[in-house]
């Protein structure tokens, strides 16, 4: 049996909007597994739970040094669909009725040209807020005062580009910086530089996974890293212990009603390579014909399952046509993803030999075409799926 998706829930809490309506419904998730009456449903894209959020009551009426994110649907996490995207850690684009609220511009202590505070522990960083009469954002929050109103993977638009944050340095250079340095790095709803510096800490815990030690982990947003396609966007989060205090984590504060909306994101799937079918997959042979220019031939066909990582699923179909003699027969194969190719290539006139390494997000290919064996690497990167330069004995 091919197992399912990950079943995702973000538990948002039982109050009710002002209005009283018991029977408040949500929107369905993207992939259409969620149900109208918030029950759990499977389907391409996992289960998702989620129960009506707590409205604010606050008018947004202008405070100083901060914005107002209006209330709206959060798309919290990554679509299966979109790359880079951790899936053991973020909710799959599932939607989010977020109440309104404020947050601060800038990281603390909110003032342009100055060095944001770093080395507190997260209650050390909530006590801070408090005395502004503020509080610690939930990590929801966060996010979507970074995605805007659009949603977007980062705060500037969905197509990573290094320039408006200053990301892909080493986060020990980029938490010295001052504020202001990046007047690009804003979000649509005027939120500044939540990536580019330090890490930031939230309220939250780390609702991945079910194991104690994970829900003891407090939740950080924001950052830095050389790999900044991956960590500058905005539902990116890493977890670390809450008594932690470093020189490269920092926090802003929030005001007005905290969102009760949390990430419950369970592991689902054990990390596997096997052969499940002698057959092909009909949502990829169309692909897998294109690579080898023919007709495919039924009995040179099969079909594995790969799960690299938990809450991914993926399948590799091979095969080879029936249309060319066997000296000048054509083989190739297709990883896909819900019926849809993220990566094909042709291995030459024999069908190919894929075994894993010890490692289950990297495979190896070996196969024969007209100037002897060779061989490529299939390797899962953070949703990617990368195929490596051929190589010869």
């Amino acid at each position: 049996m091919t197992p399912r998706l990950a079943p995702l829930a973000i538990l948002l809490g039982a109050a009710l909007s002002a209005s009283g309506c018991s029977s408040c419904r949500h929107a369905p998730d993207p992939g259409g597994s969620g149900r109208a009456d918030g029950s759990a449903s499977s389907s391409g894209s996992g289960a998702i739970v989620i129960r009506p959020a707590s409205q604010a009551g606050d008018s947004g009426a202008p405070r100083p040094g901060m914005t107002w994110v209006p209330p709206g649907t959060l798309r919290a996490g990554t679509p299966p669909d979109r790359v880079p995207r951790v899936a053991d850690e973020e909710p799959a684009g599932a939607p989010v009725e977020m109440g309104g609220f404020y947050i601060d511009l800038l990281p603390w202590p909110n003032e342009p040209n100055a060095i944001p505070t770093t080395a507190v522990t997260r209650d050390e960083a909530e006590t801070l807020c408090e005395s502004k009469q503020k509080r610690l954002c939930t990590e929801l929050e966060w996010e979507r005062a970074c995605k805007g109103p659009d949603n977007t993977a980062y705060e500037y638009g969905d197509v990573y580009r290094k320039e408006p944050c200053g990301t892909g340095i080493s986060l020990d250079q980029a938490a010295r910086r001052p504020t202001g340095e990046h007047p690009q790095c804003k979000s649509k709803f005027g939120v500044m530089e939540m990536h580019g510096g330090a890490w930031e800490w939230t309220s939250s815990a780390w609702g991945r996974g079910t194991k104690d030690k994970d829900a003891s982990q407090g939740v950080l947003r924001g950052g830095n890293s050389l790999a900044g396609e991956l960590v500058g966007r905005c539902s990116n989060a890493i977890a670390r212990d809450p008594t932690k205090k470093a020189p490269t984590m920092g926090f802003r504060c929030c005001a007005g009603n905290r969102s009760t909306a949390e990430v419950h994101l369970e592991q689902v799937g054990t990390p596997v390579f096997q052969l499940v079918s002698n057959k092909g997959s009909e949502s990829l042979n169309g692909a897998l014909s294109a690579i080898t220019t023919g007709d495919l031939d039924p009995t040179l066909q099969h079909t594995w399952n790969w799960i690299p990582t938990p809450n991914e699923q993926l399948v590799i179909v091979q095969g080879c046509n029936t249309t060319a003699p066997v000296t000048a027969r054509k083989c190739g194969f297709v990883v896909g993803r819900n019926g849809v190719a993220v990566a094909q290539a042709e291995t030459g006139r024999d069908p190919p030999e894929l075994t894993k390494t010890s490692d289950f997000r990297h495979l190896r290919m070996r196969s024969l075409d007209q100037r002897g064996v060779f061989s490529r690497t299939i390797t899962y990167v953070y949703g990617k799926v990368e195929l490596g330069d051929p190589k010869r004995p």
